[in-house]
């Protein structure tokens, strides 16, 4: 099990873009340690629901930061991260995954992290497969957790690298 330390807390708070993100990321810290009393619940998917809102909303930030998505996508109600993010679809003109891939030798296995933790830590938190409920255990909703924080944090260097090497100010 990957532990969810305050340290790794405090890490991933450096590279989220706004308030409203560190607010939600706060939140699952304060729930971890609140229900550490009452540990026996069916479905543990609660825990990883405010990261995955955070990291929805981060992905969109780090999209426009690094120059992948313009404003008008970044604030349109129509822009799908899972979509343009989803490596079945990277021969689409929208593919994130596929910018990602042709911006840097290093794009491709970050486009693979950030769709893992997408697909583990958003799409079977939020989505309903009938004949496959994915209940979560607390150890797997701590696992997902930790995957999205690793994803958030590994995107945030590469942003930052990216930026220096473009003789831009990194954000951290």
């Amino acid at each position: 099990m990957n532990e969810l330390t305050p340290t790794l807390f405090a890490e991933v708070h450096k590279y989220l873009f706004n308030q409203e993100q560190k607010d939600f990321v706060t939140d699952v810290s304060v729930i971890l340690s609140c229900i550490k009393k009452f540990d026996h619940i069916s479905d543990y998917s609660f825990l990883v629901a405010p990261v995955s809102k955070t990291y929805e909303g981060y992905l969109k930030d780090f999209f426009l930061h690094i120059g992948l998505i313009d404003q008008y996508a970044y604030k349109s109600d129509r822009f799908r991260v899972g979509k343009t993010l989803n490596p079945s679809l990277r021969f689409k003109r929208f593919s994130i995954y596929q910018k990602l891939i042709d911006l840097d030798e290093k794009g491709e296995e970050l486009a693979e992290i950030l769709w893992t933790a997408w697909k583990y830590g958003r799409n079977e938190i939020f989505h309903y497969f009938p004949g496959n409920i994915k209940k979560i255990d607390r150890a797997e909703a701590e696992n997902r957790i930790h995957m999205v924080f690793q994803a958030i944090i590994n995107s945030g260097k590469f942003l930052n690298l990216h930026l220096k090497n473009h003789d831009l100010d990194p954000l951290i």
